[in-house]
């Protein structure tokens, strides 16, 4: 039988060190209320999972203090490991593997109206493929799936627009059989906020959707 864990990445929401972009239109102490916002409606989304193991890897290691008092009962807490982005991700896929998880799923915390279904579909597709990836509309993705520790397909530069086609040459490098799921999107500018609203839930987004009304002129 699979063993199957659901993990999280996550910033501490301090102004300056996340959503810089969405600032340049708000403000810094905003974009960061809004970041955390988001992080908690997520959090509490998959607070009720009973049938996969819960991990939140968060970064700067000294803000573990926060988390402890924000993240719901049941996930564990790990601080990421490594310099950049793509390494992050190497030793989260390589920590779960090594444990004896066969499908990890990590799911990243910019998308808070990504659906719920999407997680137990990427687990669906890791059943007869290696690698699952959710698209967003940037050209990267919001959530990767692998049944074990593949710090080759994490050979690239991330954060730019050729991230998704880039993972995936590097999957078919590695002879790993893919399966991308419905795309969905991020939020990092104003722009992807303003697109964000319609979607947002009372029931899975309650925090995003009181904010980003507090927020929006008039």
């Amino acid at each position: 039988m699979s063993r199957r864990i659901l993990a999280l990445f996550a910033k501490a929401p301090v102004p300056g060190q996340v959503k810089t972009r969405l600032a340049t239109e708000i403000s810094l102490e905003s974009a960061a209320a809004l970041y955390e916002a988001m992080l908690l409606d997520i959090l509490d989304q998959h607070g009720a999972e009973r049938d996969c193991a819960r991990a939140l890897w968060f970064t700067p290691p000294d803000a573990r203090a926060w988390f402890e008092r924000a993240a719901p009962a049941g996930y564990r807490l790990l601080p990421q490991r490594g310099a950049g982005l793509a390494e992050r991700m190497a030793a989260l896929f390589r920590c779960h593997a090594d444990e004896g998880f066969d499908r990890i799923v990590l799911r990243g915390t910019d998308s808070p109206t990504l659906p719920l279904e999407r997680v137990e579909q990427a687990f669906a597709a890791l059943e007869h493929a290696e690698l699952a990836l959710c698209p967003d509309r940037d050209g990267g993705y919001n959530l990767i799936g692998l049944r074990s520790a593949c710090d080759g397909l994490f050979a690239l530069e991330l954060s730019h627009a050729g991230v998704l086609s880039q993972t995936l040459e590097n999957a078919r490098a590695l002879g790993l059989r893919a399966e991308l799921l419905p795309a969905h999107h991020d939020v990092d500018t104003h722009a992807d906020w303003l697109r964000l609203l319609p979607a947002l839930d009372p029931r899975l987004t309650p925090r995003t959707l009181k904010l980003s009304r507090s927020l929006l002129p008039g």
